[in-house]
């Protein structure tokens, strides 16, 4: 996107307007008012969390009572009483253990916005950006109670149906959702996945 059109980019300026983060905001917001996938009390895991604007919409949707907990490789800046972060890599071993001492119990929602580093080779990057959605899947499978929700991006691509089929293997509902501040000509597209099966 050209800076001519990031600056009309109707989003982005929401979301200066607004106090979020990034435009990104806007795509968790649109399911959490459709598929009421956080709820107030909620302990949420968001991993790919930077620059935080999934965290704030997060911490907004589960209030006081709730927990928020970001992991990204990059630092985030945000103070907000029920949020903390973690500057780890969703590969590291030990980023699940620390993940759930912070969260102090089993989380009812995990958030995935994780994407690699774009190289301009699309089936390299949809391929990379896949095998990101299933280590998504592994570490929900760990640290998310029995019925717990889930949303993650994906690109569109020759992989999807796999990534639906590991969707629908742990979760009774999912659904594909193209989120109105998701750009019109991008492949990206997330699954909301409701009631973890196990």
């Amino acid at each position: 996107m050209r800076l001519s059109e990031a600056r009309s980019d109707y989003y982005r300026r929401k979301a200066r307007e607004e106090g979020y983060k990034s435009r990104a905001a806007y795509k968790l917001l649109e399911a959490v008012k459709k598929y009421r996938l956080i709820k107030p009390g909620d302990r949420v895991l968001d991993i790919g969390a930077a620059p935080g604007g999934w965290l704030q919409v997060a911490s907004e949707a589960v209030g006081e009572s709730g927990r928020v907990v970001g992991i990204d490789l990059d630092e985030i800046r945000l103070n907000l009483s029920n949020v903390r972060t973690l500057r780890m890599d969703v590969y590291d071993k030990t980023t699940l253990e620390k993940a759930r001492a912070l969260m102090d119990m089993p989380a009812d929602v995990m958030l995935s916005d994780l994407s690699p580093k774009i190289s301009g080779a699309w089936d390299l990057d949809h391929y990379k950006q896949i095998e990101l959605v299933l280590r998504s899947f592994s570490l929900g499978d760990d640290i998310l109670r029995k019925g717990g929700n889930a949303m993650l991006k994906l690109f569109d691509g020759e992989r999807f149906i796999e990534a639906r089929k590991e969707a629908e293997r742990r979760y009774t509902t999912v659904v594909v959702m193209k989120p109105k501040a998701s750009r019109g000509g991008s492949s990206e597209m997330y699954f909301v996945c409701l009631g973890k099966r196990t």
